[in-house]
């Protein structure tokens, strides 16, 4: 059992949690000249995959081992214990495996899953990197110029790569990093035919540029830089695609941090001078309770709505988690780039393409343009077009022009999830969830695929609009607004500091508390927001 004792001697202030809000608080913690202690479960690759992994990493691409390759692409299994369970490196160890700890239980086979890895989602992310603006954060009780310092804090630490000055007047990268990646072939001349269109682009709401990436892609004297292998979307073997749990390792090392793994809280609570989480260990069952000054709470919209809902006793008590909608458009282009699938190239995102355009939405539409992957190739095999990817001919030719835009839009355009904790007959808790699709999302999802179809001469690209994807609310992974902050925050919502009204020492510090989800990508901000609020709770504490 972890005594009080063990955390009067070594800090002052918990985080729950080890994904971008939990580590970004931390940063903001130790910054301020603090010790933090972290509590996670923090599951981690299984010795088999990072095996195969370190073996990878050691090579270079050519000499890698067909055994280890298959091992780390794996197979994408979707079951009703696994939704939307992305893989990396073959495994699913970044989702809730371990019985089903936080128990979340959805209506329907849709929705989204939960992370308990060290590193959180960030294990399993797209890493794209972009801000949000003004005017898609006017309801929030905070302005974008208290963001922006923070914002420039977390690019001191998290890898991007260089973005250019089209989209930098919109939304500014924060960063002054010099850090390359090349476009593959398809990217590079779509990205021509933008930058030639440029001006009538720009005049039809649409602004351009390279996709900004957590990626540490230039290489440096602890990493080599990207070999361009083409497993971005199954792992990278080179460790270059930034997880919160690099900044974790390195906060554990500079001997910043106590780190306590296999800690599962289950409730917190707040005192005039001292806060309390309680919980148990998920390997020898044993219960602890732990106090502290401050505690700060980044697990992620889902546990952290069961934390709350669960130390509130709030059953029955629904609850609306928001959502930036996500969608997918195939995108055919008019010119083919040679031998997709065989190039060496990245297979992340590789442009960015932004929306504004007042008849789709008052706030911008975000699009990531994504090339050949033999994950996509993969994907088109579960389809119709199976058959005829089996004439070589056709191949060629469809995956040569093949392209993928996937959009986000606004929460205030998008279904949203309602959550309601609940107990069973054993009066064991679990949390309900039922997502909430709006025929208005899809609206705006049709005018976004008009808007590209009328301007698809200028952007040399057609979108194929019959193979629109438009899962549930909740299945892109960028949500949250359960606790919003408010200026007068009611008894569900939260301060400025992400602090409910019953807890004066407890801070919400993941996108929990966002008043509204930009469609721009979220990481950036969820780990700017968790480090304004554990830097200004940490000045409360000074004499």
């Amino acid at each position: 059992m972890i005594m009080s004792s063990e955390l009067d001697a070594e800090a002052k202030y918990i985080v729950i949690g080890s994904g971008p809000a939990a580590i970004a608080a931390a940063k903001g913690i130790v910054a301020q000249g603090h010790r933090v202690t972290i509590l996670d479960v923090g599951t981690r690759l299984d010795q088999k995959h990072q095996d195969a992994v370190d073996r990878m990493s050691a090579k270079d691409p050519e000499d890698w081992n067909p055994e280890d390759l298959a091992t780390i692409t794996g197979n994408r299994v979707a079951t009703k214990e696994a939704i939307h369970s992305k893989q990396v490196y073959g495994s699913a160890f970044t989702f809730d495996q371990r019985d089903s700890a936080v128990d979340v239980r959805w209506a329907e086979q849709s929705g989204f899953n939960h992370s308990l890895a060290r590193g959180g989602l960030s294990n399993v992310w797209g890493s794209a990197m972009l801000p949000y603006a003004q005017a898609d954060i006017a309801d929030w009780p905070i302005r974008l110029t208290d963001l922006e310092p923070h914002y420039r804090a977390v690019m001191d630490f998290v890898p991007c790569t260089n973005g250019t000055a089209a989209l930098e007047a919109l939304l500014p990268s924060y960063s002054s990093q010099k850090n390359s990646i090349k476009l593959s072939e398809q990217a590079a001349s779509m990205l021509e035919d933008l930058d030639r269109c440029s001006r009538d682009l720009k005049a039809n709401g649409i602004l351009h540029g390279p996709a900004r990436l957590a990626i540490r892609a230039s290489g440096s004297d602890q990493h080599r830089e990207c070999q361009y292998c083409a497993l971005c979307l199954s792992g990278c073997p080179f460790g270059l695609i930034y997880s919160s749990a690099h900044t974790l390792q390195e906060l554990i090392e500079a001997g910043k941090i106590t780190y306590h793994a296999d800690q599962f809280i289950e409730t917190v609570n707040s005192t005039d001078d001292k806060a309390t989480v309680t919980g148990r260990n998920l390997t020898t069952g044993q219960p602890f309770s732990m106090q502290a000054g401050r505690v700060f709470i980044g697990a992620g919209v889902l546990p952290t709505a069961k934390i709350v809902l669960g130390s509130l006793q709030l059953f029955e008590v629904p609850v609306k988690l928001l959502d930036s909608q996500y969608f997918i458009y195939p995108l055919l282009r008019m010119k083919g780039a040679a031998n997709v699938e065989q190039e060496r190239m990245h297979t992340t995102s590789q442009l960015f393409v932004e929306l504004s355009d007042k008849t789709i939405s008052r706030h911008l539409v975000h699009l990531q343009i994504y090339g050949y992957s033999t994950f996509l190739h993969s994907e088109l095999k579960r389809t119709f077009l199976k058959w005829p990817l089996r004439v070589r001919a056709f191949r060629r030719w469809f995956l040569a022009r093949l392209m993928v835009a996937q959009g986000f839009i606004h929460s205030h355009d998008s279904g949203a999830v309602q959550l309601v904790l609940k107990k069973d007959a054993a009066s064991k808790s679990h949390l309900a969830a039922t997502a909430q699709p709006s025929k208005h999302a899809l609206a705006t999802v049709l005018k976004v695929g008009w808007k590209l179809t009328k301007n698809a001469f200028s952007l040399r690209t057609l979108p194929l609009l019959p193979g629109l994807q438009f899962p549930k609310p909740g299945s892109g992974y960028h949500s949250g607004g359960t606790f919003p902050m408010r200026e007068n925050p009611g008894q569900l919502e939260s301060d400025i500091l992400g602090r409910l009204p019953a807890w004066d020492r407890i801070h919400i510090v993941d996108s929990s508390i966002f008043p509204s989800i930009p469609a721009t990508s979220i990481t950036m901000s969820i780990m700017a927001n968790a480090h304004r609020i554990a830097t200004q709770a940490c000045l409360l504490d000074e004499p």
